[in-house]
């Protein structure tokens, strides 16, 4: 009984020290390689943890990450960093195992809390070069800041006026391999403190067995599903009100504006988007609001059959399309794609924005909302009346000789405004403000310096970083506009 004793224990002694063994080096792998990645990145960034995480069932990660950026001077700290596996073995080479195509039923990789501030070297940097590329296109607006007051885009400066500091997320990104039934499915969700989570899923069907990442495109991979979601988790709150401030008006009157110029604007660009899907659009940008779009193309999408869709149209049908709002189903089947396509409706020019917003203040200072449709109508009807009565009159007043020889009324200058005028008219017109639309549909509006050498226009701009001068050739112009 004894011997049975010291050979049951020296049987669990040596079990143990297997299993510490082998999770020994299980531990080893992971730190030599988060080592070996600080080292090949050490030019860029400095890598510096806490702990290693190393679990024999198949995850393995590190704990209180920080990855300092080293030109832009940025830290960027992560709570955890995990990556999962079905299969524990997948670890030990998982360089050779992905080479080969020998993929884990399911892996994924998993940030926890990765911390960026919008005072970082590495946010104003992202921020400078949208400054440069704003300033390419002076004009632009971008959709997002349609009627948020003068701003013409709603960058990381706009999100520091509207609260923000620093911004947490947490990503994860996952794959699932189906080789019985050979499919490939691709996960990813990514959630921010108080802005938003978002997930999208992508599912193809493949017809081989191999696969190696230099083997997936001769796979002849297939679209057979794509499913997009997003939630707002507080940003359409902030930037409702903030805009609403900029503008200075109530959110609600804010939210109409934004959407009347946004369909002014694809009406400009030739498309007429149908009531149901204006609903989803002003339904997404309430606080809270949800949407989820989901694509099954019967058979699975690929290029054979994307070659052969004749219109944009065709391309939707094949798509069978899905759509949730709020989590209720919206009817989108019963949209006619065909008619979305229409002819441009072209802007309306400054003058007549101008003069209708002045109408629809001057009315709103004296009438009650409910008063102000039928004041603005009444008004217009007045002016209209008394100015055929003067016609009349002066007409009566010409033709009739009792009073001929009597003095005549001036006639009233001609308002200035924008003119279409010729490029060669240009250089006599230098100091004007001008307008013009160049042959990429690009519209810029400043001030005529001079022609230089009869062919090249130089327009200068007034900007908040001071004075720019931009040279427009006349081959590139298709027109222009003086004010005169």
């Amino acid at each position: 009984m004894r011997k049975l004793a010291t050979w049951l224990f020296l049987l669990v002694l040596l079990l143990a020290l297997a299993l510490g063994g082998m999770y020994g080096f299980y531990w080893y792998q992971v730190k030599t390689f988060v080592d070996d990645l600080a080292v090949q990145v050490s030019g860029q960034a400095t890598i510096e943890y806490d702990s290693i995480y190393a679990d024999p069932r198949g995850e393995v990660g590190v704990d209180g990450l920080s990855v300092t950026l080293n030109q832009l001077g940025t830290r960027i700290p992560v709570e955890s960093i995990r990556v999962r596996s079905d299969d524990p073995f997948f670890f030990f080479n998982p360089q050779g195992r992905i080479e080969s195509g020998d993929w884990p039923g399911r892996l994924s990789l998993v940030v926890k809390q990765a911390e960026v501030g919008l005072d970082s070297g590495l946010i104003k940097s992202v921020e400078q070069q949208a400054a440069m590329a704003a300033e390419m296109n002076p004009l632009a607006v971008s959709p997002e800041a349609l009627a948020c007051g003068d701003l013409q885009q709603l960058g990381v400066s706009a999100m520091r006026e509207m609260g923000y500091s620093r911004l947490k997320s947490d990503v994860v990104l996952a794959l699932d391999v189906d080789r019985y039934n050979r499919r490939i499915t691709l996960n990813s969700d990514f959630s921010a403190n108080t802005l938003g989570s978002s997930t999208v899923e992508l599912e193809f069907s493949v017809a081989s067995d191999d696969l190696a990442p230099a083997q997936l495109l001769a796979a002849n991979p297939r679209l057979r599903k794509l499913e997009v979601s997003y939630q707002d988790g507080g940003y359409n709150t902030r930037r409702n009100r903030y805009c609403a401030e900029q503008s200075g008006v109530e959110v609600d009157a804010y939210l109409a504006e934004h959407r009347r110029l946004m369909e002014r604007n694809l009406l400009a660009a030739g498309v007429d988007l149908p009531e149901l899907l204006w609903d989803v659009y002003s339904g997404i940008n309430q606080p809270g609001g949800n949407v989820m779009l989901t694509m099954r193309p019967p058979g699975g999408l690929g290029p054979e059959i994307m070659a052969a869709l004749g219109s944009p149209a065709d391309m939707i049908e094949r798509l069978n399309l899905a759509l949730r709002l709020n989590g209720q189903p919206v009817a989108i089947n019963s949209i006619d794609w065909g008619r979305i396509q229409v002819d441009p409706v072209p802007l309306p020019s400054e003058e007549e924005a101008t003069s209708a917003a002045e109408a629809v203040a001057a009315v709103e200072e004296v009438a009650e909302p409910e008063e102000a449709v039928e004041l603005a109508s009444a008004a217009e009807t007045e002016v209209a009346v008394e100015s055929e009565a003067e016609e009349v009159l002066e007409e009566i007043v010409e033709e009739n000789d009792l009073f001929a020889g009597m003095p005549k009324r001036a006639p009233k200058p001609e308002p200035k405004r924008y003119r279409p005028t010729e490029l060669s008219q240009l250089a006599a017109l230098q100091g004007r403000p001008v307008r013009v639309k160049t042959d990429l549909g690009n519209r810029l509006e400043g001030r005529i310096v001079e022609v230089e050498n009869g062919d090249t226009l130089l327009i200068e701009q007034r900007l908040d970083r001071g004075i720019i001068t931009y040279p427009l050739e006349f081959q590139q112009i298709r027109s222009a506009e003086v004010y005169r």
